[in-house]
């Protein structure tokens, strides 16, 4: 690392708040630990990327990504979007940004502009028709939630509802645990059909990051809307992206990424949405286009980012973060706030 990549990396550090990670320490383990191809890789067997694509080999990629709270996904069933989603009005990221930006403005204002917590929207390939309904199906983790039939008039109430801090979940339970409901009248739903309890909040939490005995559905009022929130019941969610029309090297390395993921988790019969299965998800721009392939491995309340993942990186991905819940310290950006304290109160 020469003289101006250090000062870029302190810079950054200092920037973000970011705080010393010990790679070194566990869950992190190296490539040549895990079941990955020497760097670089010799085996045919593995797709390659374009000779042309210019990815950054050199900048550090601890601390590149920029601490955040919640990461909310819009299911949109596309893999590619317009270059910036937030400026196209025909979807509900144009409207959700804007009620995210309201309402944070809202709380700099309160707390004498005092920074305020970071939100990551972003737009995904999860199938939309896996509900009939109008709206949009939005994704919120780390809660681990899909609601459904989002529409642009109720962002604010979105925001109010599962966004705006303290962070409680939709369950009265925190993934990073110690958290208890907002005072929003919530009722649950149990995996049969009935209801299971009535609260208006706050309510006590069992904390940790077990969904397991938790129903399958609560409904949560916010404003003039009564949203249904579902618990996303799969056991993980690995997010790729392939933002083209924002970068043509996440969209060209992300389809070589998924097809060999998809490979992987088939051949280990993880690959769905059920209880125990893992998604794949493409997701548009979250960063760092120059350190592609970009994934996202959401586990059990933890976020895992890495950079400069190359298609012979998948299955050690899958057998050591996914299965044993280990990180590769050498393709490890960063990831949520608090998300290592998350990994440790996790039994992975």
């Amino acid at each position: 690392m020469n003289y101006m990549q250090k000062l870029f990396l302190t810079a950054k550090r200092v920037a973000i708040g970011s705080t010393e990670v010990d790679v070194d320490a566990p869950p992190f383990v190296g490539l040549s630990d895990c079941s990955a191809c020497p760097n670089p890789c010799v085996d045919d067997d593995h797709p390659r990327y374009p000779s042309y694509l210019k990815i950054n080999q050199t900048m550090p990629l601890l601390h590149s990504v920029k601490p955040y709270e919640r990461h909310v996904l819009i299911s949109t069933g596309k893999e590619d979007w317009e270059g910036h989603i937030d400026s196209d009005k025909s979807s509900l990221a144009f409207y959700l940004q804007n009620a995210i930006d309201k309402g944070q403005q809202r709380l700099r204002e309160s707390d004498n502009g005092q920074p305020v917590y970071r939100i990551v929207l972003t737009n995904s390939s999860r199938m939309a028709d896996t509900w009939d309904g109008p709206g949009w199906q939005v994704v919120v983790l780390p809660d681990q939630i899909i609601v459904n039939n989002v529409t642009p008039d109720q962002c604010d109430d979105f925001y109010e509802a599962f966004l705006e801090p303290p962070f409680e979940g939709a369950w009265g339970q925190s993934p990073v645990g110690g958290a208890v409901l907002k005072n929003q009248e919530v009722t649950a739903t149990a995996q049969d059909g009935t209801n299971s309890n009535t609260s208006t909040g706050p309510s006590a939490s069992t904390g940790g990051v077990d969904h397991s005995n938790l129903p399958l559905n609560r409904e949560v009022k916010a404003g003039k809307t009564t949203f249904t929130a579902h618990r996303w019941q799969a056991k993980a969610a690995i997010m790729i992206c392939s933002h083209k029309k924002r970068d043509k090297r996440c969209g060209v390395t992300a389809a070589i990424l998924k097809k060999e993921f998809t490979r992987i988790l088939r051949s280990k019969d993880l690959l769905g949405d059920a209880e125990g299965d893992v998604e794949i998800w493409l997701v548009s721009h979250i960063g760092g286009h120059k350190f592609a392939g970009n994934v996202i491995v959401h586990r059990g309340g933890v976020s895992i980012w890495y950079g400069r993942v190359e298609p012979c990186h998948s299955h050690a991905i899958v057998d050591s973060t996914i299965e044993r819940g280990e990180i590769i310290r050498d393709l490890y950006r960063g990831g949520a706030n608090g998300h290592m304290e998350a990994y440790k109160q996790t039994s992975w």
